[in-house]
């Protein structure tokens, strides 16, 4: 299998973590996109219609587009204890993931026009509303991952991939001065240094 990826995705970091905790990250090809991200000659945009990562490719040659369909793929492949389970907890897990995924959605589109454009041309009544909605999100965050505690599965997972991508970017998503992230963040940590798959892609620049 064949994975494009970055350091700093939280998208890419839920992957490379499902990969981890199913040992599967050795039987992975890893190829890193560093500032040619959005160049056309890079690897991944001229091999894929999207140019997004992640992107993995099969070792039947297939390509997977999505971080969800990607994660999903290695969970089913893998040998550990399913990070998607069936049981009653299942669409709690699933709504967990899916409001962190959600929070991440509407702040990664915050974060790359911040690093990408100079601030004059940064759509600042856009960021103030995505900074708001990410405030009234971290309290239903945390109530939504209280039951759980500190047992890991898909929805657990990405809820710490973004809280941590939050405060990596803190400069610019100014998660640090709200409500119960400080909190949050200390959950996180918990989770870090509980789940190696998780220490062990953190981000970093």
């Amino acid at each position: 299998m064949k994975l494009w990826y970055s350091n700093t995705s939280p998208y890419v970091r839920k992957v490379r973590a499902v990969a981890a905790y199913h040992g599967l990250d050795t039987q992975i090809e890893a190829h890193l996109i560093s500032g040619a991200a959005f160049s056309e000659q890079a690897e991944h945009n001229r091999d894929t219609p999207l140019g997004r990562i992640p992107v993995l490719q099969t070792d039947e040659g297939k390509w997977l587009y999505s971080s969800n369909v990607i994660a999903e793929y290695l969970d089913a492949h893998g040998s550990g204890d399913t990070l998607y389970p069936q049981g009653s907890q299942r669409w709690e897990i699933l709504n967990l993931h899916d409001l962190a995924a959600g929070m991440l959605d509407n702040t990664i589109t915050m974060v790359g026009e911040k690093l990408l454009r100079p601030e004059s041309g940064w759509w600042q009544s856009r960021h103030t509303q995505i900074i708001r909605r990410n405030t009234r999100t971290l309290p239903v965050l945390a109530e939504v991952i209280r039951p759980f505690g500190t047992k890991l599965n898909i929805g657990t997972l990405n809820a710490v991939c973004a809280i941590d991508f939050l405060r990596f970017r803190n400069a610019l998503t100014e998660a640090g001065t709200m409500a119960g992230f400080a909190e949050l963040a200390v959950w996180a940590d918990e989770m870090n240094a509980r789940y190696p798959c998780l220490a062990a892609t953190q981000p970093f620049s």
